[in-house]
């Protein structure tokens, strides 16, 4: 069996989307070791490898299979951008996610972007309605509770559940005794955003092919 994935992370700004595709990358990894007879084929697209105009060519990689997507950057309602680039966006290339479930860390791109991306083939949308916000100086406590999603994801529970443990990780997380109480609303903010669109009912079994 094979398991897709292609990874899309900013590079130019914050250290937490190059954190979030370090642990994304090792989590599949780890997944298809675990499961012997797994080949895992990833593709990771940074600042200096994905551009707009390359995406489509990009993302063929996938040759029109189911496949799960990560998007770790900054977002408008409209848009998945990297750097000042928008990436992705709900009129150009919209299209070439067609069987991919998404998971995103970016801002905004649960609105009219994950409406597009559903109306035209993407399985599941796992996101934020409004920004996603995280403390200044609380990469790693981030990354660990965003993270919950994709664990959850690889340990074989449906994207409906996935998306139950990472709201429950945001709750333990806010209560944490490390956080002041303006960066608990932080993630009560980002826990409250959170939208899943599409069909919650798939697992990991789902996408491999």
């Amino acid at each position: 069996m094979k398991l897709n994935s292609v990874i899309l992370a900013d590079d130019t700004d914050y250290e937490l989307f190059v954190l979030l595709k370090d642990a994304t990358s090792h989590s599949l990894y780890n997944f298809a070791n675990s499961c012997g007879d797994v080949e895992l084929l990833s593709s990771i697209y940074m600042s200096d490898t994905i551009t707009k105009h390359n995406l489509s060519e990009k993302m063929a990689v996938v040759n029109n299979n189911v496949f799960l997507c990560f998007w770790y950057g900054h977002g408008e309602e409209d848009s998945f951008k990297i750097g000042d680039e928008k990436i992705v966006t709900n009129t150009d290339n919209h299209y070439v996610f067609s069987n991919a479930m998404i998971y995103t860390f970016s801002c905004l791109n649960g609105g009219k972007l994950a409406d597009t991306l559903i109306a035209n083939g993407v399985r599941s949308f796992v996101g934020y309605a409004d920004n996603a916000s995280f403390p200044c100086g609380k990469d790693d406590l981030t990354c660990k509770t965003a993270m919950t999603f994709v664990s959850s994801l690889l340990g074989g529970k449906s994207i409906n559940d996935a998306v139950e443990d990472l709201k429950t990780a945001y709750e333990d997380t806010m209560y944490n005794p490390d956080l002041e109480p303006f960066q608990a609303e932080i993630f009560q903010h980002d826990r409250d955003n959170l939208v899943l669109k599409g069909d919650g009912t798939l697992t990991i079994n789902d996408f491999l092919i």
